[in-house]
């Protein structure tokens, strides 16, 4: 039975309806150092691993569908290599954007949770309760990373037919932006690698307000599911 794309086409005559998503927002697909629980961050930037590649395929077999035309993408290898197999089958264009990059993790990049529980105790709490107060020892405070997201969405010119793949944090950002949640609300959810995240972005008085219209859309991705809680988050 074939899947019903209609009510997320991105095609003219859903266009003609207003009832479309702007942005389709990605987390990439899983990476070598995900399946190891370290922390990649900017500096251990790992590529796909098998299975990764396979949801990457699967994604740009799902996104053909919806007509994708453009894609931005975090300029780490493994967003990129995600970007990639989805360009490569719907034949569009990929630009790279510094502003959807993921946190700069600092000393914790290349580490392994269970090192960071054991060597960082308080601010692993804090970062798993309260991740709004963060401050990452040799990197940034998460607000930075709130900051940039803001100007990316902002700023970024961002079409009916684009697609934005990026990481965990970003994408979450994304989500409480939309649902008016603060910081502290980054894990009510959980984000799969290579799953769909629909939003549209309404213009009111010169600002722009996020909407999510669907969240965690993972159709395409049967038995090819990531065991996340192998995943340093």
């Amino acid at each position: 039975m074939e899947e019903d794309l209609t009510e997320f086409s991105v095609t003219t005559e859903r266009r003609e309806t207003g009832i479309i998503p702007k942005i389709i927002a990605v987390r990439h697909a899983e990476s070598v150092a995900n399946t190891q629980g370290i922390y990649q961050g900017r500096s251990y930037d790992t590529d796909l691993s098998p299975l990764g590649k396979k949801q990457a395929q699967a994604l740009a077999k799902r996104l053909k569908k919806l007509g994708i035309r453009k894609i931005i993408t975090s300029p780490l290898r493994r967003t990129y290599q995600t970007a990639f197999e989805v360009s490569s089958l719907c034949d569009c264009p990929i630009e790279v954007s510094e502003l959807i990059v993921e946190t700069h993790h600092g000393i914790w990049e290349g580490k392994n949770k269970d090192w960071i529980k054991k060597n960082y105790p308080k601010i692993y709490k804090t970062w798993l309760t309260k991740p709004g107060s963060v401050i990452f020892p040799e990197g940034e405070a998460f607000t930075e990373t709130l900051k940039r997201v803001q100007t990316f969405l902002e700023k970024e010119k961002l079409s009916n037919d684009t697609l934005v793949v990026t990481h965990d944090n970003i994408v979450r950002i994304m989500i409480t932006l939309a649902n008016g949640w603060t910081l502290d609300d980054l894990w009510k959810h959980h984000i799969e690698p290579a799953a769909l995240n629909f939003f549209e972005i309404n213009s009111i008085n010169g600002n722009h307000r996020l909407n999510l219209l669907k969240l965690n859309d993972n159709a395409h991705l049967k038995g090819l599911h990531a065991d996340l809680s192998k995943h340093a988050l």
